[in-house]
């Protein structure tokens, strides 16, 4: 059995973890597979949103495989951490909108998975949580970098401190995610967003990302120099003509990239 489905709906590739014995467990061979599927999304003109979900009804993730992490070398848990990390910042820069469709637990990695993605739609089902602060550790591969800049430093803290699990609606709360939905309409809503974004430039949108995900971090004038680096040269572009002529025609424009 394939560890990661990857389907494409009409301008949105939809990943879905396919190990629901384990929970979506993130083994090795998963991490790797899932690297390797963003990075085809990221490349494919015709797409322009990711979706990321879990198979079964019990988990979207529930982080790392603990099983296979406990037959590897201290070297070994330091690489599959790195290889994490290597898989968060794939979804961080990947210039399409980056959707986590969350349904059930959402643990450790898979939270941190949800963190790195654009935004995040949860069932009413979903809970969250960090068991790696019961068992000697932290989670190894950004979510303390994340998850302050989503829901503030204090926030944070008190979620890792405590290792206290929330339910979607506390999350929604906070600002963790920003949908609530039944666990039937997921998946709809995922997609529903996905074809919202389907209106915009994919051009704008990859540069409108990356200045948020950059100059959030910047001074404010080197964040808006930044900023006008990434916008000036859409001024060129088929798409931004294309934008004009569809306005002043009052129809959709019909971006194609470039």
């Amino acid at each position: 059995m394939t560890v990661l489905i990857y389907e494409k709906i009409d301008k949105a590739v939809m990943l879905t973890l396919n190990r629901p014995e384990s929970m979506n467990a993130l083994s090795h061979e998963l991490v790797d597979r899932l690297i390797d599927a963003v990075k085809e999304a990221s490349e494919d003109r015709d797409c322009r949103s990711v979706i990321l979900t879990g198979a079964g009804e019990k988990a979207f993730c529930a982080g790392t495989d603990l099983k296979e992490r406990r037959t590897l070398s201290p070297e070994e848990k330091w690489a599959q951490s790195r290889g994490g990390w290597k898989l968060n910042q794939a979804l961080f820069n990947s210039p399409k909108a980056v959707i986590a469709a969350i349904g059930g637990w959402c643990l450790g990695g898979g939270f941190e998975l949800a963190l790195y993605c654009d935004t995040r739609i949860a069932a009413d089902d979903a809970r969250f949580g960090w068991p790696e602060m019961t068992l000697g550790a932290y989670p190894g591969s950004g979510a303390a970098l994340m998850l302050p800049r989503i829901v503030g430093p204090a926030r944070a803290k008190q979620l890792f401190f405590t290792a206290r699990r929330i339910d979607a609606h506390e999350a929604y709360r906070i600002g963790l995610v920003e949908r609530v939905v039944s666990r039937p309409a997921l998946l709809d809503a995922a997609l529903e967003f996905a074809r919202e974004v389907e209106k915009t430039s994919p051009l704008g949108l990859a540069a409108v990302k990356r200045s948020i995900n950059e100059g959030g971090d910047l001074p404010l004038d080197e964040a808006a120099k930044l900023d006008q680096m990434l916008r000036q040269p859409l001024e060129g572009t088929h798409d931004y003509e294309e934008g004009i002529r569809a306005h002043f025609e009052k129809r959709k424009p019909v971006f194609i990239g470039s």
